[in-house]
């Protein structure tokens, strides 16, 4: 499974924020939207079986779920069956183009749990990308690898280079 480090010059710390909860995903999904994909909430995927109260969110996931009826019917019947009984479902589905990609979404120094190594793995027997991407310091050497979620190799595919500052804040415009 492929991993991505993205390098970020400021992490909140427990001092200065209350919590860090929804950091990564907030920080990750705009990164992702940059990058030309149409982000979904994971947990969603069964919201097209929600009441009519949240009408808007409700027209966005019928979108995603008629995106996936059309690149398989029993696709989007499993994902709506992993999403309310397992529990470590991917953050984000990702869609651009003919290109679908799952995304799980942390920060640098947390680890998968067991449920989400295991929902990973039930996505990835169905043929699904499913990527790890974590908010690192932009200190860290690994810009991205393949890791094994039964045992603990990595193998380092793309090596971050040392970025200055004023390099570093051209490249997080991009």
């Amino acid at each position: 499974m492929r991993h991505q480090w993205v390098p970020i010059y400021f992490i909140p710390h427990s001092r200065s924020f209350s919590s860090k909860r929804g950091f990564a995903e907030s920080r990750l999904r705009r990164r992702l939207e940059k990058q030309g994909w149409s982000v979904w909430k994971g947990l969603l995927v069964g919201a097209v079986r929600m009441q009519d109260d949240y009408s808007t969110a409700t027209e966005k996931y019928e979108l995603l779920s008629k995106f996936l009826e059309k690149h398989s019917a029993e696709l989007l019947e499993k994902l709506q069956y992993y999403c309310s009984v397992h529990f470590g479902f991917p953050d984000f589905i990702c869609n651009k183009g003919r290109e679908w990609k799952f995304v799980e979404c942390k920060l640098g120094y947390e680890p998968l749990s067991e449920k989400q190594k295991k929902c990973i793995m039930e996505l990835q027997l169905l043929g699904l990308n499913v990527e790890v991407h974590k908010l690192v310091s932009s200190h860290t050497g690994t810009q991205s690898a393949m890791v094994n979620l039964k045992g603990t190799g990595k193998i380092i595919t793309r090596k971050q280079l040392t970025l200055n500052d004023r390099l570093f804040s051209r490249c997080q415009n991009i």
